[in-house]
């Protein structure tokens, strides 16, 4: 997961944020119990809106509870936990935590494997630390760790491939999301709306992170599909003109555009729940202003990492 699922602040009420941020300390405090302290390194908030998804489909019952941060004990936060006992509850926290230790122990190998002997040693260093804490994530759901791996395979051999697609390189990471989000439904209708809802968003997500590091991979002549889509192969090594900058910005903001227009459908047949309002602010507004930031604004990951930290997310 790539972080780029989240909330757009200014048009969430009050009580939503909150709740937003209580649910985002939970899956925190849920790493650290199952996993291990430095699992909560791995926290993101595309996993904070796979427990708000889960948490909505059966109408979990949590409350709010002020405690201190357990990162920061000098400072209070408000929880969103499960209440009464309810199992549910407890297991949606928990798979999400356990998604964000598989999908960054995944990110890890990749960049062992990918990046300079420099960050491929501190990849391999940090991996090494996070083994326990991936195999203990495996072994409570076997089926995110192996959705998990299936992606990993098949996008070396999309990215691989003689001819290179944006629907080819995109379809691992979305049909990873399509089997997580399937498996939050009982029945077989609701089945099909998060299937359909898990498809484009991973899509989506795949097609933002090569559109972010679209600049970075071609100065660098590292792999993005775009590169081939838009024809700049032979700028490898170098940086485009601003004419070719504005034409691969719009390039991508179309495509992107086409996944969010097949994936807004599907969450209106969501169940109405008491997350819904801040899984609509996600979908609807947090999404279309993160390919404004990246594609027309030009913020960079560091920054928007910043910005969010003051933010005290």
């Amino acid at each position: 997961m790539f972080g780029y699922v989240r909330p757009f602040k200014g048009e969430l009420l009050v009580k939503e944020y909150d709740a937003y941020k209580g649910v985002y300390c939970q899956v925190c405090k849920a790493l650290g119990e199952h996993y291990g302290p430095l699992a909560r390194l791995t926290l993101t908030y595309d996993c904070t809106f796979y427990a708000l998804l889960a948490l909505n489909q059966r109408e979990a019952q949590v409350k709010a509870s002020k405690r201190r941060c357990t990162c920061n004990p000098l400072k209070k936060c408000t929880y969103v936990c499960p209440a009464n006992g309810d199992r549910y509850a407890e297991e949606c926290f928990k798979k999400a935590a356990a998604l964000c230790v598989i999908m960054t122990a995944h990110k890890l190998r990749d960049t062992a494997d990918d990046e300079s002997a420099l960050k491929a040693f501190g990849a391999r260093l940090l991996y090494g630390l996070s083994r326990r804490a991936y195999k203990k994530a495996a072994a409570d759901f076997p089926f995110m760790a192996e959705a998990a791996q299936k992606m990993m395979d098949a996008q070396y051999e999309a990215e691989h491939a003689e001819k290179i697609s944006i629907d080819a390189c995109s379809a691992p990471t979305a049909e990873l999301l399509e089997t997580l989000c399937a498996e939050l439904g009982e029945t077989g209708s609701e089945k099909t709306v998060l299937s359909q809802l898990g498809y484009f968003l991973g899509r989506w997500v795949y097609i933002m992170d090569a559109a972010d590091d679209l600049k970075d991979d071609l100065k660098e002549k590292k792999f993005n599909p775009f590169i081939s889509k838009l024809g700049l192969t032979d700028l490898a090594g170098g940086e485009m003109t601003k004419e070719q900058r504005d034409e691969a910005d719009r390039e991508c903001n179309a495509i992107l555009n086409g996944s969010l227009a097949r994936l807004l459908p599907a969450m209106n047949l969501l169940p109405q729940g008491q997350f819904s309002g801040i899984i609509t602010n996600v979908l609807e507004k947090g999404l279309p202003e993160m390919q404004r930031e990246i594609l027309f604004l030009h913020i960079k990951e560091k920054s928007r990492r910043a910005s969010n930290r003051s933010e005290s997310i």
